[in-house]
Order: C-alpha cells, then structure tokens, then sequence
C-alpha cells in the first residue's frame, strides 16, 4: 500500500519557524512571570523580617519585566497569527491546485457536495486548529514545564503533590476526546448529505416541481437535518460535561496544594513571601495543566476535518507526462491497439479495440447503449488510461504527454452541454480567453447563434443563467459548437451532438458543425444514423468490441449490425 502524505504537517514543518518564534515567546513570557514571582517573594520575606525594602532596588527590574511580558505576549501573538495564515494559506492553495489535476475517476465517483464542504468547510476547521488549539497546547506545555521546575526549586515534595492529581484529568479527556472524534466524523458526513439534497433539489427544481416532488424532497431534508441536528445534542452534552469537569477537575490540585501549604508554612518550611508566589504561580500552572488534555479535545473535530481533505491530497493525480508535442514524421492523428478498459477492477467496458485516425478523416462510432462509444471518448481526451493495450496520439504514448497539452490538440462537443453562469460572450470565450469580440462574434455566426444572441437583452453580455438555464437545448449546443470552432484545434470530437434536439434545430446545428468540421479531422459518435452517411469510416461498436466497420454505403450492403441500427432509425 502506498504510503499517506501528510500535506498538513509538511506545511507546519515548512513555515515552523513562526510557530518556533512563539514558542521562544511564551518561554521567555513565562520566565519572566516566575522571574517577577520571585522578586516581589524575596521583598515581602524581607519586610516580614524586619529588613528595609529600598523601591530603587528592586522597582526597576519588576517594572523592566512587566513591559518585556507586554512585548513577548504581542510577539507571541504575532508569530502565532503569522504561522496560521502562512499555514493555511499555502494548504488552501495546495486543495485548489489539486483539484484541476485530480484523476477524473474521483470527481465522478465523489458526491460533489462532499468535495465542496471539504474545500469550505473541513478548510475552515483547519485553520481553526492553526488559531487555537495547537497555539494553546504549545503555551500550555512550556508554561507547565517553566511552572514545574520552579515549584520544584521551591519544594520538590510540594511539586509531587500537584502532580499526583493529574492522571484522572487526562483519562477523563482521553474518553471524551474518543467519542468526539466519532461525533465529528459523523457530522460532517451527514452535513454532506444535507448539502447534496440541497443541490439535487436546486439542480433539478424543474423535474422536482413537474413531478410533485416537493413534499418528498422536504422530507429527506428534514429527516437529515434531524439526523445532525440529534448529532449535534450529543456531541454538545459530551462539551459541556468536558467543561463541568474541566471545572472541577480544575480545584481538586488547588485544594490539595493549599492544604499541604499550610502545612508547610507551620513547620517553617515555607515563608509568608514564598506561598504568595507559589499561590500566584499555581493558578497559572493549574490554568495550564488543565488545559492541555482539553486542547485535546478541541483538536478532535479539526483533526477530522484535516483527515478528509487529506484524502483528496492523497487521491492520484491524472496522468500526465512531459511531452507536449507530437511526432512529426506520422500523419496518423489516434492510433488505438488492442485497447481494453473496465471502470473497476471486475468490469470490461472495451475489449481489444484497434483502430487508426489519419489527419483530416472523419469517422463515427455507432452502437446501442452501453457499447463503449463514450468510454473511448473519455480515453481520447485523456480522462481515463487503458488497463491494456496502446493508445497514441500523434503517434506519442498518450502516457508520455502532458495532458493539457494533448487536449490543446482536442475540440469536444458534448451532448451534455455545460455552460457557466456567465456572460454570453464569456462562455464562447472559453474556447480561447485570448480571443478578441470581433473573434467571438465570427465563431458565433459560424455556429448558427449569432442572430439569436441578438435578439437578447443585452446581446453578447447577456448571463445565460446556471448551466445555461436561461436557454434551450439547441442554443447551448451551439454556443459549445462556437467554443469548438474559437478553439480551432486540430481534432473534434463531436458526443451525439444532436441526440436532445428537434429536427428544425437539428438542421441549424448540423449547418454549424459543417462549418465547425471543415479542415479538421472529426471523430463523432451518432445517435441519429443519418448526421453520418457521408463519415469516411464508421465503427460499429457492440459489448465493447468493434463487430463492424466500413461507410455507410458498405455497412448497409453487409446487412448486418449496422443495417439494423439504422432501420430503426
């Protein structure tokens, strides 16, 4: 098994030195609190004594350690906040990154909801984790160590004492750091869920509200959110009981101290100056100690949160290699040998595949449902690797290219059309973000949209709504056709591009991806048998196998799979 990085602690290591700078802070801090401690103990055993306690002696230096204890706490703070934003930050940009780069196997297989609330969320639990418990844990500990060696110098029997009550603290916090752990895990799954009926409803409002379905989906949310709403009691009751015993956990070594003090101080052991000192010096520790098994407890939910945006830094990467240029002696385009895929380990989608695409070919793959026409899409543009077999572009190992830039080679026109919440103009744009208006405007006449782009509010600029609600199906179809065309690469791979639309809007898109395949080598798989009469090879393909392939004209005189595809139309 391939060994877990830890991204997280990579980064806390990388920018340890500002955390190092508090930690040297709240050292010197705590020195000076028991420095100032032992000033003001050794004047009042002088005064009791019967000594003459000169101001001009001792002042200087008390008030000399007073502002040095300002100034620590301030640079403490500061290198605290500094180690969190600098943390955080860099750990925020490293989710960001790995997200474009992520296998496209776990995007699909991974609710989006959950991808989301671990970018926001689980993110924001992070940095939290960066703001209080671990500064807090670290202040706690030195200053327990500083506090101890010194009771210790004072009385070394009064320091095992106090250390005598600690072991029920941290097998009390150990139990209920457990238990929060399980909680927060729990929450944060079912908040997924809670976020993913939000965003099915949302996406799907029009099939929710033609279909009635709006009391059913009001039910599963209001049976999630009690599912983390009752969570939440529990892991609320199991805080609060934390802080009651926190509480009372916290007067037992108190207690306990102050009587053996008082025996101490009647056998002379102790002066009246030294139990002041010890006195203020022992809430500060107690403050301390206590704190250290609860910093624990808050730790357990970020902790969690932590753990599940490492497992999208530890998902693999797509792969991509260095070249970004094919081989120049080859006019072969796609070159596929004996390609087999399956999407899991058991499955087989494609089996032996072998095919060849020379520049300028236009070719088409047919088959029914569930053939394997979309699975060597997903192959062509690099989404997936072949379990077996070869698959060259431009006569390079798909493996040996980087993956932007093979696709810089590929044009795609989906039959899922997905446009973003944006301008017209913008969704065109994205074909080529350097293209100028003039440019856009060209790429949209020759899609067939531009009249219609027209006619709207504000043209160009006008939003076209999430995923292009505002417009029909033939519309969005041909503003992608115009992003194809603005891209003007070399290959388009064209997804049923007129499977969801009516035989007049069909006419207008056919026209465009005419304009759009004109000069390119075109690889197409049709649902309307018709849209390809004219391909210079078509592939038929069945359970993963090519079972036939010649034109259209041959296929049909074959009588065979195809025929029959084609007479049903």
């Amino acid at each position: 098994m391939k060994k877990r990085k830890r991204y997280f602690l990579r980064y806390m290591v990388k920018h340890g030195y500002f955390l190092l700078g508090g930690v040297v802070c709240v050292c010197l801090l705590n020195l000076a609190v028991v420095r100032g401690n032992s000033v003001i103990s050794s004047v009042i055993d002088d005064m009791l004594s019967g000594e003459e306690v000169r101001l001009g002696v001792f002042l200087p230096e008390f008030i000399m350690l007073t502002l040095a204890g300002f100034a620590l706490a301030f640079l403490g703070q500061l290198c605290a906040g500094l180690f969190s934003v600098k943390v955080s930050g860099a750990y925020r940009k490293r989710v960001v990154e790995k997200l474009y780069h992520i296998e496209y196997a776990y995007l699909k297989n991974e609710n989006t909801a959950t991808i989301i609330n671990k970018i926001n969320a689980d993110i924001a639990e992070a940095e939290s984790f960066l703001q209080f418990p671990l500064p807090m844990l670290i202040s706690d500990i030195t200053a327990v160590i500083i506090y101890a060696v010194y009771i210790g110098s004072m009385n070394l029997s009064l320091l095992m004492v106090m250390l005598i009550s600690y072991p029920a603290v941290f097998w009390i916090a150990a139990a209920l750091v457990k238990k929060i752990s399980v909680l927060s895990g729990t929450y944060r799954a079912k908040s997924d869920a809670i976020t993913g009926i939000a965003q099915d409803a949302l996406g799907g409002i029009l099939v929710l509200r033609s279909f009635g379905l709006e009391n059913y989906f009001q039910g599963k949310m209001q049976k999630a959110t009690k599912a983390l709403v009752d969570n939440e009691e529990k892991r609320t009751r199991i805080s609060n009981t934390a802080i009651v015993v926190r509480n009372m956990i916290q007067w037992l070594p108190n207690i306990i101290c102050a009587v053996y003090c008082v025996v101490l101080v009647g056998r002379g052991v102790f002066g009246l100056g030294s139990l002041l000192a010890f006195i203020v010096v022992l809430g500060k520790m107690v403050q301390s100690f206590v704190g250290i098994p609860w910093c624990f407890v808050e730790a357990a939910g970020n902790l969690v949160c932590i753990r599940r945006i490492e497992e999208i830094l530890n998902t693999p990467d797509e792969i991509s290699g260095r070249e970004t240029e094919g081989k120049t002696d080859t006019d072969v385009i796609i070159s596929l040998k004996d390609v087999t895929f399956g999407y899991t380990q058991d499955s087989t989608v494609l089996d032996g595949v072998s095919l060849t695409v020379r520049a300028g070919e236009n070719i088409a793959f047919v088959g029914e449902s569930g053939g394997g026409k979309s699975t060597i899409f997903h192959l062509l543009c690099g989404f997936y690797a072949p379990k077996g077999g070869s698959y060259k572009l431009y006569g390079r190992e798909i493996g040996e290219w980087n993956a932007q830039a093979a696709r810089e080679h590929l044009a795609l026109v989906s039959q899922n059309v997905f446009l973003f919440p944006t301008t017209v103009a913008e969704n065109v744009a994205y074909g080529n973000p350097d293209a100028t208006q003039e440019e856009i405007v060209e790429a949209c006449k020759k899609a067939q949209i531009h009249d219609f782009i027209m006619t709207l509010p504000q043209g160009y600029q006008t939003i076209t709504g999430e995923r292009g609600a505002l417009l029909s199906g033939g519309q969005k179809q041909r503003i992608s056709i115009a992003r194809a065309i603005l891209k003007n690469a070399p290959v388009l791979l064209l997804d049923e591009p007129t499977s969801a639309v009516d035989v007049e809007t069909e006419g207008f898109i056919q026209k465009a991806l005419e304009n759009v395949m004109e000069g390119r080598t075109c690889i197409t798989i049709a649902h309307r048998l018709s849209t390809i009469q004219n391909a210079d090879c078509i592939y038929v393909l069945d359970r993963g196998k090519i079972v036939e392939q010649g034109t259209h004209a041959a296929l049909m005189g074959a009588g065979g799979v195809y025929a029959k595809l084609y007479q049903k139309g």
